[in-house]
């Protein structure tokens, strides 16, 4: 799948966040970034060395994380809700290798409630499916979140700009 990055919205994320997945502050992590069509988030990713499992091939842990990061951040991004992984299942398609350019891909499916979604991703490498996944994401609203202890309160707060950022969209 190719996608021309300069066609899309930016999701800005926080400052000094040391999430695996998509923290700039975690300097052992994958540093994911992402941005929008208004209909899938798409994150550009080169998977270090350091992650690799056999040779160069990326580790299967690694391509689990990464779809669970884009679906976790596509309930974030394009519903304005905090998203909690609750079932995930992944389908390894083709090895993925090391320092190779990928494209990871979300969008939405279907089970859209006040409570869960069901949410789609997938890894190319240039046009060629590597991986996919489905998930299911308990879908709250950041009042819950914090009530149910995902977030504190004082992050939340940091965190608010970015869901109501899906919300004008």
């Amino acid at each position: 799948m190719i996608v021309n990055p300069d066609t899309l919205r930016p999701i800005v994320n926080l400052d000094g966040q040391t999430c695996f997945g998509c923290g700039a502050g975690n300097p052992f992590g994958l540093h994911m970034t992402f941005q929008t069509d208004g209909e899938r988030l798409y994150s550009f990713v080169t998977v270090p060395a350091a992650m690799a499992g056999w040779d160069r091939t990326v580790h299967g842990g690694i391509i689990a994380t990464m779809l669970d990061e884009i679906m976790g951040w596509s309930v974030i991004a394009l519903l304005g809700k905090i998203g909690v992984t609750k079932t995930m299942t992944v389908t390894f398609q083709k090895p993925i290798q090391v320092e190779t350019s990928l494209l990871v891909v979300g969008a939405i499916m279907e089970g859209v409630t006040e409570r869960q979604v069901k949410v789609d991703g997938r890894i190319y490498a240039g046009e060629t499916l590597c991986a996919m996944a489905e998930g299911t994401f308990a879908a709250m609203p950041p009042q819950t979140a914090v009530r149910l202890g995902v977030m504190r309160a004082d992050y939340m707060q940091r965190f608010l700009p970015i869901l109501n950022q899906a919300n004008r969209d």
